[in-house]
Parts: C-alpha cells; structure tokens; sequence
C-alpha cells in the first residue's frame, strides 16, 4: 500500500537512473556519517527507504563495496567499513602526488572566471568559519580543491579526487575532529595554496598544497586509536 507511490516513481525512471540515484544516495548517507562505519545494511530496506526494487540497490552496493566503503560477506551482510591508519597514509600519500600535480599546471594559467570563482570559494569558506558552521567548513573545505581539479580539465584526475575526498570525509566525521581550530589553519593554508596559484609560482604553490595536506594528515592520525577497519 505505502509503496505504490515508489513503485509509480521506480517505473518512470530508467534503470540507470535508478542505479545512479541508488548509488549516490546510498553513498552520502555513508559518507555523512548517517550510517555510520561497522553499522549493518539492508538490501530490503534500503529499497524501501529509496522507493525502489532491490536489484539497483544491489548493484549500487556492489559498486560502493568495490570503492571500498562497504564489505559484503556471506557470513556478517553488508558492513560499513572505516579506515586504518595504513589506507590514511596511502590516501594522503596518492592526494599529495595528484593535487600537486594539479597546483604546478595551474599556476599562472587561471582566467578571469576561474580566479573569481577561486576567490568565491575562499569568501565562503571564511563566512561558514565567521557562523560557527563546521559541517559546512568541511564540506567547502573539500569543494575548493575538488575545484582546483575541476579548472584542470581532465575528467580522470576530478574523478579520482572525488573518490579521495568521500573517504576523507568520512574519516574526519569517524573521529569527531571537527575542530574550529583547524579550520582556522585550513582557510589560512587554502588562502595560501590560490595566492600562489594566482601569482603564477609553481614551486611554491606545490609546497603550500603538500604542507597543507601533511597537517590534515597529522590531525587525522593523531587519533588513530580510534580508527578499526571492518
């Protein structure tokens, strides 16, 4: 009875669009710490929260568990799985390799609209930390350098920094470190990062981005006692 209205909906989509939308809904409530890591999962019911059947969920979950944010076994179901201190380093250790990358590339070739969309990200940035808003300085903290990779233009390098930001996101809600501290220090380092980007020096662009990076990293780290993988 409550589910003809989703039924009706599942009907007029196509089955990709069910796929997809199973997919990147099933991956927020994961990565905004809704269902958070060791929790269980059900196919059953996740199809019923989304208003669908359960083969696209069941797609969207074997896709997820391949990105690494769910383990499906015979024995315990559908775990959400966290991260040891071992997948941080090596996250950090690939992030490090490709935003610097990205920073060297970018530096000195920004046009108007992308330096203005740059200096925008840092406004907002500065005004979430001014209202106290942490969730949303995590959130803007991840868009401005999914932002600097979306300027490069290479749909790989977005797609990857994507992926690389979800875990991280996911690991900062796993540990509570949603310190206004840091984020003080972060908007400081992003200033940093799109000065020099902007000026044009390469060098000390790459040197801002990995300096910033290595202490996200400690921050992390420091509290790795709370850190288990499923």
């Amino acid at each position: 009875m409550a589910e003809t209205p989703a039924l009706s909906r599942s009907s007029s989509e196509s089955s990709s669009a069910l796929h997809l939308r199973a997919y990147e809904e099933i991956k927020r409530l994961i990565v905004s710490g809704e269902f958070p890591p060791d929790s269980f999962l059900s196919e059953r019911q996740l199809a019923a929260r989304l208003g669908m059947s359960k083969t696209p969920v069941h797609i969207a979950l074997k896709r997820i568990e391949a990105e690494g944010f769910v383990v499906i076994s015979p024995q315990q179901g559908i775990v959400v799985r966290g991260l040891a201190p071992a997948d941080i380093l090596d996250h950090y250790e690939l992030r490090e390799a490709i935003e610097g990358f990205v920073v060297r590339k970018l530096a000195g070739t920004l046009d108007a609209t992308k330096a203005a969309a740059l200096r925008r990200s840092l406004r907002d940035q500065e005004g979430a930390l001014e209202s106290g808003d942490l969730a949303r300085c995590l959130e803007l903290d991840a868009d401005f350098h999914l932002l600097l990779a979306s300027f490069l233009g290479n749909r790989q390098v977005t797609l990857a920094m994507s992926h690389l930001h979800d875990k991280i996101r996911l690991v900062i809600l796993r540990v509570s470190s949603l310190h206004r501290a840091r984020f003080e220090e972060s908007v400081r380092e992003h200033a940093e990062i799109a000065g020099h980007v902007l000026d044009g020096d390469a060098d000390a662009a790459e040197a801002a981005l990995v300096a910033h990076l290595e202490a996200g990293k400690r921050q992390i780290l420091s509290r790795s006692e709370s850190f288990r993988a499923a």
